[in-house]
């Protein structure tokens, strides 16, 4: 009977060295895995610190050159800007016009206005000061040359249904 036994017990520590084995083999397996992360988490860190070194030189810059032109400001019929302000609006005409009208009326007047409203309309929307908006415009197709006042309309039309459509997704 002892033989017996000592047969279930190699073949219990056969199977026992199998399992030890495979879960090496798996160790292994996740170790190469996390090393691959780990490679991979310090790439991007290095990204991450390259780029914001990017941003704080390009920053920088702009602080710079905006030393210049501090002291001086934009005046859009009854409203007034620092042109260091100005200086900060994006380079594509749309998102530059759509940061002059952030500026000039702020995000929860735009959310709540039109350019223009019907005389038959009964709305609660305000209408955004006539004024205003064609000097931004002017100033805008001054400084984008050649677009045509057809594309600057456009831009306020994009702008403001964004706003509108923002305000009904957030249930303002």
């Amino acid at each position: 009977m002892m033989n017996k036994g000592s047969d279930n017990d190699c073949s219990n520590c056969e199977s026992l060295n199998e399992n030890l084995k495979q879960k090496n083999v798996e160790i292994e397996r996740l170790q190469n895995e996390l090393a691959k992360i780990e490679s991979c988490l310090q790439e991007t860190k290095r990204k991450y610190k390259e780029m914001k070194l990017k941003y704080k030189e390009k920053k920088r810059q702009m602080k710079e050159e905006n030393k210049e032109v501090q002291g001086e400001m934009m005046k859009f019929d009854v409203k007034t800007i620092p042109a260091a302000k100005l200086a900060l609006c994006r380079t594509d005409y749309t998102k530059y016009f759509g940061d002059l009208l952030d500026i000039c009326f702020g995000r929860e007047t735009l959310s709540q206005s039109v350019v223009k409203c019907s005389k038959n309309r009964t709305s609660k929307t305000n209408v955004l000061d006539e004024g205003t908006i064609n000097d931004i415009m002017a100033h805008v197709m001054e400084k984008f040359q050649p677009i045509s006042i057809g594309m600057v309309r456009a831009a306020i039309r994009q702008k403001l249904n964004r706003f509108h459509k923002s305000k009904q997704s957030n249930g303002m």
